[in-house]
């Protein structure tokens, strides 16, 4: 239904007929608000104040109170529901949690663990730069004596399931007994495991030939740089002897000494400097007693610099010499032969 605006004019001025009134009335409860354009501010402050029906004020109050409280009604409906909402929430999380007996363990993995440090493993190397023998004290309280050019290396934390070192050069052993952490020396391709022993391992870089002289206890050597294969020997050494192994040619010889050799002796050495290689020769015959024969003008343009451990063989320390000089070492009758 329409209404014009000058109709509804005269009903608020009370100027309608009967007829109109009803059809305004009528409009008047099927529409929601009336026209902001209806009435100007100046028009309201002019009007002449006029008696007005319950009927007529009934239908203006309902016209008012239709704007005025639907958006109130509307915010406090959606205020309700979401209380509504979170009170649902937070009954079904108790709900579950009293339902559930693990529950908070079950959250506490979901949060994450912080990482655990991871343990550090770092190496200590251990070199003697110098021309004299150098000991030292290991971790487990293991003594070392390194020789001239020798070097040392083991990790830390030291003691784990075993004691390991690796060796380069010579060097002497005194072990702290320990069943639970063996003690190994690793060098040039070759173990040497020890629980509370002596002994003397000869590693030295520029050479094919290592040695392992057991000085008290019981050792066991083998060969571990066959990797993937069958070890080449694995040996039980005793006191007094002495196990050479010549890395290139794989031949391998375990000596026995005429006497355990004290502390003393695994000191003793002789340090040539461009000395002849005749009076390196004259040397080792004596301190070894035994003959070494040679032709001095087949050596006479040759020296040696370098140390000689008197606790090796005279057979080793022939090899290395004859090695070194490009010469050849035959095992004689009276002793050693040694020619160009």
């Amino acid at each position: 239904m329409n209404v014009s605006d000058q109709l509804l004019d005269k009903y608020f001025k009370n100027k309608c007929t009967p007829e109109e009134k009803l059809v305004v009335e009528n409009y008047l409860r099927e529409i929601e608000e009336l026209p902001d354009h209806f009435v100007q501010k100046e028009e309201w402050d002019d009007a002449e104040d006029f008696p007005m029906s319950y009927e007529r004020s009934d239908l203006m109050f309902e016209a008012i109170k239709k704007q005025t409280l639907r958006k109130k009604h509307k915010h406090l409906w959606l205020t309700i529901c979401s209380i509504a909402a979170a009170v649902l929430v937070f009954l079904g999380i108790g709900f579950y949690a009293s339902r559930t007996p693990d529950f908070k363990e079950k959250v506490a993995k979901l949060i994450p663990k912080k990482a655990s440090k991871v343990n550090q493993i770092s190496f200590k190397s251990i070199n003697n730069f110098t021309d004299k023998i150098q000991k030292f004290t290991l971790p487990d309280q293991s003594t070392v004596k390194i020789y001239p050019g020798g070097e040392l290396t083991y990790a830390l934390p030291f003691v784990a399931a075993k004691r390991e070192v690796f060796l380069s050069g010579t060097s002497y052993f005194h072990v702290q007994k320990d069943k639970k952490h063996p003690f190994v020396v690793y060098a040039k391709g070759v173990s040497t495991t020890a629980l509370g022993t002596s002994f003397t391992i000869v590693a030295d870089e520029k050479s094919k030939i290592i040695t392992v002289k057991l000085h008290t206890g019981k050792v066991w050597v083998k060969d571990v740089d066959s990797a993937g294969r069958n070890s080449m020997f694995s040996k039980i050494l005793l006191p007094g002897n002495a196990l050479v192994f010549n890395r290139v040619d794989n031949k391998l010889n375990v000596e026995t000494l005429n006497q355990i050799h004290s502390e003393k002796e695994v000191k003793s050495e002789l340090i040539f400097s461009q000395a002849p290689l005749v009076a390196v020769f004259v040397k080792l015959e004596q301190h070894y007693k035994t003959k070494i024969i040679f032709n001095a003008d087949d050596l006479s343009a040759m020296s040696f610099t370098g140390t000689v451990n008197l606790n090796q063989t005279i057979n080793q320390i022939l090899t290395e010499l004859t090695e070194l000089n490009k010469l050849t070492k035959e095992r004689v009758a009276e002793g050693y032969l040694i020619k160009r």
